[in-house]
C-alpha cells in the first residue's frame, strides 16, 4: 500500500518527511530500504561522517539470514561485503566436537553471514540513498519532540524538521531516548565479552580438530565449563577474522583491554581450546576491549510519534551473538505494520507489542543459557554435568536459537527440559 498517490500534491500542513530515522547504521538504513518501493519521504541523519570499526557484532544467525532476505538486503550484503559460513561447531573440553551443516539443520536453509561492520553500514547506507533517502552525515539530532507530528532538531538548524513517524535507531547507549522519557531496564552484569581482530595468513573458520579439518566457513565456539569461559571465532573478510572471549565476571579481576594486554587476551583463548597457531600467523589488529553484556530494554517502544528500533529499544547479551539479528527482525516487524496500516500511529503501537513479545522470548532463552553454562560454584557444577549427560542421548533438549532464534521453545517446560529438571 502506497503512503503517498503519484502525483499527489503536499499542502502547508503536510509533514517534511513521512519518516525521520536517527541512526544510519543496520537498523535505520534496512528500514529505509525495506520503504523504498512504497513512495515514503524518507531522512536518514547519521552522526558519523565515516564509519569506524568498533568492537561490535558482525555475524546474523541464520534466523537473521532469513529476516535480512524478507528486508531485500541479503543479496546486496552478500555481493558486495558479506560471507556466508555454513556451519557451527561447538568444542567442549571433555566431549567430541559437534560440527553443525547448518543448510541442512534449519527450517529455511539459511546459515550464518558474516562483513566488517563499518562496511556492512557504508554498502547499506549508501544503497538507501541511492533508493532516494535523504541522507544527513555528520550533523547530531540534539532534540526529539513528540506529539501528533513529531519533530527533531538538527545540528545548528533552529528550526524543528518534522515528520510523521520518528524512529530512534542509534544504539544502546542512545541520549535522545532518554530525553524523550523512555524508562531503561536492565538485568545484573554477569558476562563480559572481549573482542579482536586478527589480521594475517589464517582463517578462524576452518582449522585441524581431532586430526581432520573442520568444513571450511564455520563459525567455531570453544567452551571451557569448569572455567567459566568461551571463545568463538569466525572469518568475517579475507586475511580478517573476529575472535571473542566471553566469560563470567568472577572468572577474571580485570577487563581486558589495550595492546598491553593482547597476550593475556590470547593465553584466555587458547585456554579454551582454541588452535595456537591461529595466533602465531595472525596479529592482533585495530580496538581491543571487552564490555558486559547485561540486557537492556525499554517496555512498549514507541510514544507519542517516536519509536525505536534496534539497540535503542533492547539490547540482549552480546556473548550470543544475536543483537544484528534481533535488530533486523524489529526492522521488519516494523515495517510490515507500516505497509498494512494507514494510520502510523496505531501502527507504531502494535510493532511495540510485537516487540516486547519476541525480545522477552530471546531474554528468557539467553538467561538460561548463562545460567548454565557459566554460572560458578558446586552447585553450578554438578548441575551442568547431569543437563551435559541428558545432551549426549537427546539432543532435542538443548533449544535450537541457532537455527530459530526467538521462535525456540523458552517456557517453563523448555527450561526445565534444559537444565534436566523434568
Amino acid at each position: 500500500m502506497p503512503v503517498r498517490k503519484a502525483g499527489e500534491t503536499l499542502s502547508a500542513s503536510t509533514p517534511d518527511y513521512d519518516l525521520i530515522i536517527v541512526g544510519g547504521g543496520l537498523g535505520g538504513a534496512s528500514l529505509a530500504i525495506s520503504l523504498a518501493g512504497c513512495g515514503a519521504r524518507i531522512l536518514i541523519v547519521e552522526r558519523q561522517e565515516e564509519f569506524r570499526d568498533r568492537i561490535r557484532g558482525e555475524v546474523l544467525m541464520p534466523w537473521g539470514s532469513l529476516e535480512a532476505q524478507r528486508l531485500g538486503i541479503y543479496d546486496l550484503l552478500l555481493s558486495s561485503c558479506a560471507i556466508e559460513l555454513p556451519y557451527y561447531s561447538r568444542f567442549r573440553r571433555g566431549a567430541p566436537p559437534a560440527v553443525r551443516d547448518l543448510h541442512a539443520t534449519t527450517p529455511c536453509q539459511t546459515c550464518c553471514m558474516t562483513f566488517p561492520h563499518p562496511q556492512m553500514q557504508t554498502v547499506l547506507l549508501l544503497h538507501a540513498e541511492r533508493l532516494g533517502a535523504t541522507i544527513r552525515r555528520g550533523d547530531i539530532v540534539f532534540a526529539a519532540i513528540p506529539g501528533d507530528v513529531p519533530q527533531v532538531y538538527i545540528g545548528g538548524d533552529s528550526k524543528g524538521v518534522s515528520a510523521r513517524l520518528v524512529v530512534l535507531a542509534d544504539g544502546r547507549d542512545s541520549r535522545l531516548r532518554s530525553l524523550v522519557g523512555f524508562e531503561v531496564r536492565h538485568d545484573p552484569e554477569q558476562l563480559i565479552t572481549a573482542g579482536m581482530v586478527l589480521e594475517g595468513d589464517v582463517d578462524c573458520s576452518q582449522f585441524l580438530a581431532d586430526g581432520a579439518p573442520s568444513p571450511a566457513g564455520t563459525v567455531n565456539l570453544f567452551y571451557d565449563p569448569r572455567a567459566g569461559r568461551m571463545a568463538i571465532a569466525m572469518r568475517i573478510a579475507p586475511g580478517r577474522n573476529r575472535i571473542y572471549l566471553v566469560y563470567h565476571r568472577d572468572v577474571l579481576q580485570k577487563r581486558l583491554s589495550g595492546r598491553h594486554q593482547v597476550d593475556e587476551m590470547i593465553r584466555q583463548l587458547q585456554a579454551t581450546g582454541a588452535p595456537g597457531h591461529w595466533f602465531d600467523q595472525a596479529t592482533q589488529a585495530g580496538p581491543f576491549a571487552s564490555f558486559d553484556g547485561s540486557h537492556r530494554w525499554v517496555e512498549r517502544p514507541y510514544r507519542d510519534g517516536i519509536v525505536l528500533v534496534g539497540d535503542a529499544a533492547a539490547a540482549t547479551d552480546p556473548a550470543w551473538g544475536r543483537g544484528l539479528s534481533r535488530t533486523l527482525r524489529d526492522v521488519r516487524l516494523l515495517r510490515d505494520r507500516l505497509l498494512t496500516n494507514t494510520d502510523w500511529r496505531s501502527a507504531a503501537d502494535a510493532y511495540a507489542a510485537d516487540h516486547d513479545e519476541f525480545y522477552h522470548r530471546m531474554r528468557r532463552l539467553e538467561a538460561m543459557e548463562t545460567a548454565l553454562l557459566f554460572e560458578r560454584g558446586e552447585a553450578a557444577d554438578r548441575r551442568r554435568d547431569h543437563a551435559f549427560a541428558l545432551f549426549a542421548t537427546d539432543p532435542t533438549r538443548i533449544p535450537d536459537a541457532t537455527g530459530l532464534g526467538p521462535e525456540a521453545p523458552s517456557d517453563d517446560r523448555a527450561r526445565a527440559r534444559y537444565f534436566g529438571e523434568d
